[in-house]
């Protein structure tokens, strides 16, 4: 058979868990949502993974694929499970912020304004009482394959963890660059109908969390020599709009 190997990028012994990787790994194999996984070394990080022939990515564009990733996300924010790890936006991006600052002064202009909304909408979306959940973290096109079979894969599960279940839908809205409207209707298929206000705005600041972390996370990466190209513009574009609709429907 062919196989695909992972080898651990520069930096990511900082930055992520393995042993937790490697349990979301393992249960996203028993119910059926990756299929691909083989084996992981918990401790260096290396994995090797079934090769899927033939996969085709996800198409954020295309509606129908949105409504089947939104139900799959749903179904895992269903099961009842418990990872030991934890995963918040918030936490993460202070952990990478962190990491900037041991090399200095982060000087931008518009930085700490953005780290202060980002504590704000935390605030307020703890307040509003959402059940932790397992979550993937990193739930974008890339990382949902489809075999030949028509069986969707979710693989890459880095930053799996006990988290709010809009984080999977912040990461799907910024990373797939989806528009207003799409943005909109990929939560009403996740839902299965028209989402509320309260709904709308407790999802919206995660997208805006979610663009603040990865913002975060590219500085960092960038800082440690890797290019993350047109990511670190994109990440902060949604962070920032994100940051006034839902800020604006809080208050």
């Amino acid at each position: 058979g062919e196989y695909v190997y992972r080898h651990p990028g520069i930096g990511t012994e900082k930055m992520i868990d393995r042993q937790a990787e490697v349990a979301a790994q393992q249960l996203a194999k028993r119910i059926g949502i990756d299929n691909t996984f083989i084996f992981e070394n918990p401790n260096e990080g290396w994995k090797i993974s079934h090769f899927i022939p033939n996969a085709a990515l996800l198409d954020p564009h295309d509606p129908d694929q949105v409504k089947e990733a939104a139900q799959m996300a749903r179904a895992l924010h269903a099961e009842d499970v418990t990872l030991n790890r934890k995963f918040d936006y918030l936490a993460e991006g202070k952990k990478y912020e962190a990491l900037l600052l041991e090399k200095g002064p982060i000087e931008i202009d518009d930085y700490d304004a953005m780290a202060r909304d980002a504590e704000r909408l935390k605030a307020f979306a703890e307040a509003d009482g959402a059940e932790k959940c397992l979550t993937h973290n990193d739930f974008f096109n890339l990382n949902l394959l489809r075999d030949s079979n028509g069986k969707l894969n979710l693989i890459d599960w880095e930053y799996a963890g006990m988290s709010d279940y809009a984080s999977d839908y912040g990461t799907f809205v910024v990373t797939c660059m989806l528009d207003d409207d799409e943005a909109d209707n990929a939560l009403a298929y996740y839902f299965g109908r028209t989402p509320s206000v309260e709904e709308l705005r407790h999802n919206y600041a995660y997208v805006a969390l979610a663009g603040w972390c990865w913002y975060v996370w590219a500085l960092q990466k960038e800082s440690e020599g890797d290019c993350v190209g047109e990511w670190l513009d994109i990440y902060y574009q949604y962070a920032k709009r994100y940051s006034a609709k839902a800020l604006a429907l809080y208050e």
